[in-house]
């Protein structure tokens, strides 16, 4: 066991990982168990939390923007060109 407890301090590309799944979905009991106890340990990956959330924030704000700003948004002409592309490459 004390093997992976050390797995789980040092190893921070799992811990970014779990961080990165848990701004999408709710992560399992284990998983959100290994984050919290890497996080007690690495103060790299705390900040790491901290700055992805605020990232996160920041561009739901951007998105919830662009959608109300009808400048933002592309012509009808200008999607079906887009549209017409897409379906050219398959």
């Amino acid at each position: 066991m004390a093997g992976k407890a050390a797995d789980i301090i040092r190893n921070c590309k799992k811990a970014t990982l779990l961080s990165l799944k848990k701004e999408e979905q709710l992560l399992s009991f284990r998983e959100q168990a290994r984050l919290s106890i890497h996080l007690l340990f690495c103060n790299a990956c705390k900040q790491f939390v901290r700055q992805s959330a605020l990232i996160n924030k920041a561009m739901k704000g951007f998105v919830k923007q662009q959608d109300s700003d009808p400048s933002y948004q592309l012509s009808a002409a200008s999607r079906e060109k887009l549209q017409q592309q897409i379906d050219r490459l398959r």
